[in-house]
Parts: structure tokens; sequence; C-alpha cells
């Protein structure tokens, strides 16, 4: 009893410390949603380790599996969520309750269809899923959205609600062009915050820093944009290794090249502190309600 009361105090010890410093900051949670032109070409992989360079380097992180078709996050993590969205919606379960502890700490919640149920929440619901969002904000600083592929509508509103994104490609032709293709959809929709580029499964640098100015040509080019290149991943037998024992290669290969190169990656991300106004995070719960609207309208 002695230990479990222990244990209490030293939570809410904690959890005073983190509302304490947000509040003493100003801070809201930064949402990054992780995107593609095309499926296969390692996005749901990359959140993951991602999450976890992030988590090293100090920061509380969460993500959330938006991908309405595919739940391959629990899967890379290897743990099996027993709630969802949903839960929280229906109001069986807070939000807090429902998230899932990975590999070196790495927070998560399955979106499963609780993501579409948005679209049509009664009052009592939209309140309980903004207060919930407003709980995210207090805990994490950073939300990675893991969403399908491509451009469909679901997609496309995670990423325009977002504070950035992060656009995936790989050296394939086609993959290029369908990079291409969500940013052109991205910058049409006038997405005003910062897209990033990662070029994965590269040769090696050279043939990643090729790939990324011939697509920031184009997109200068034909769509007056602007865009980040964030780096790259080289192509590394060690990544189907560590699926196969659901296991992140940041865990179980961290002193490899490519946990280096994700390393560098999350340090980026970081260290970008010189933000125009725009651009400062407006906080999950934002993001929550601003998706709610767009799927109302639609």
């Amino acid at each position: 009893m002695r230990d479990q009361a222990q244990g209490l105090r030293n939570l809410v010890k904690k959890v005073n410390s983190f509302n304490k410093q947000s509040e003493d900051l100003n801070v809201s949670s930064r949402v990054i949603t992780i995107a593609s032109g095309k499926g296969g070409v390692g996005k749901t992989n990359l959140t993951v380790n991602l999450a976890i360079a992030l988590k090293k380097l100090g920061i509380n992180i969460l993500i959330i599996d938006a991908d309405l078709g595919l739940s391959n996050v629990e899967v890379l993590l290897g743990t099996s969520p027993k709630y969802t969205v949903k839960d929280v919606l229906d109001g069986k379960k807070e939000i807090m309750s429902i998230i899932e502890e990975g590999p070196f700490g790495v927070k998560f919640i399955s979106g499963g269809s609780g993501m579409v149920d948005l679209a049509n929440l009664d009052e009592e619901r939209l309140f309980r899923i903004i207060e919930s969002a407003e709980t995210i904000n207090k805990y994490f600083d950073i939300v990675l959205i893991d969403t399908g592929a491509g451009i469909s509508k679901n997609v496309m509103e995670f990423v325009m609600m977002s504070d950035e994104v992060i656009v995936i490609t790989t050296p394939e032709p086609t993959s290029i062009t369908d990079a291409y293709a969500i940013i052109k959809a991205i910058v049409t929709r006038d997405f005003d915050h910062k897209i990033n580029i990662l070029v994965n499964r590269a040769q090696n640098k050279n043939e990643a820093d090729e790939i990324f100015y011939k697509l920031n040509g184009v997109i200068k080019r034909f769509l007056q944009r602007e865009v980040e290149y964030i780096g790259y991943i080289e192509e590394n037998g060690i990544v189907s290794k560590s699926v196969i024992k659901q296991v992140p290669f940041m865990i179980s290969y961290e002193k490899s090249s490519i946990s280096k190169q994700v390393e560098d990656i999350a340090k980026k991300l970081v260290q970008n502190k010189d933000v125009s106004e725009k651009d400062m995070p407006k906080g999950f719960a934002r993001f929550i309600e601003n998706i709610i609207k767009k799927f109302k309208e639609q």
C-alpha cells in the first residue's frame, strides 16, 4: 500500500511539474503529419523510429495512427491496443487510458474508425473529444500523425490542419511523381506551413540530394513554393530484419547508419526554434476542432 501511495504521489508531482512548465513556456503540442503520395515507401516505419529518436532527445511524443485502412503502427511496435478513439467518443474510456506504450516509452493511440466518426458527433461527444485533445496538449510536445497514403479527402484534411508535414519519397520514379502530386494537392489548398521532404531508401547521400534538388526545382517552377529538405535514410537490410522482429531499428540497431540518419532528422525538427507567427504550433485541440469542422462540411 505504501509503494502504491508513493507511486501516486510521484505521478502527481511529475504531472504538476510538467503542467507548470507548459504554462510557463506557453506551449502547445506541435502536430506533424507524415504523408506520402503512394504506399510502400516506409512511412509508418519512419514515423515509429522518428518518434523513438525524438523521445531520446527528451521530447514527449505521441503517435496517432490515423491510417483508416491499415493500422501498422501497432504491428511495428509489437503491441496490440485494446481501445481506440471510438471508445473515447462513446464515453467508455478517457483519452489517457487508451494511450498505449511501445518501446523506449513511446506513446501511441489507435485512431480506428473513431477518426471517421468525428464527422458525426453530437454535442456531448463533441465536448468530450475536444476536452480530450486539451489533455493531449498538456502532456505531449509533439504529436505525429501517421496517415494513409495518397490524396484522399481524409488524408488531406489531416495534412491541412497540421502545423507542418513531412512528405516521404523514394528514388523510384513513380514515388517521386506521386510525392509531387501530394505536394501539389497541399499547395493548391493554400497550406501555408512548412512542407518537409524526406528521401527514403536512397543508395547514398548523393542520390538523396539529387532527388531532392530535382523535386524541389519542379516545385519551385510550377508551384512557386519553397520546401525543406529534412534528410534521407539509406537502403538497408536492417529495416526488414527489424520489421520481422517487431522491434524498431532505432532500438535493435541503435548504432547503425540509418539510426544515425533518423537521429539527424529528429534534431532538425527540434532545433528549428526560429519560426514565424504562422508556423507557431496551434496545438492538438485546435487540430481536432478544425478536423471536425472540415469533416462536417463534407
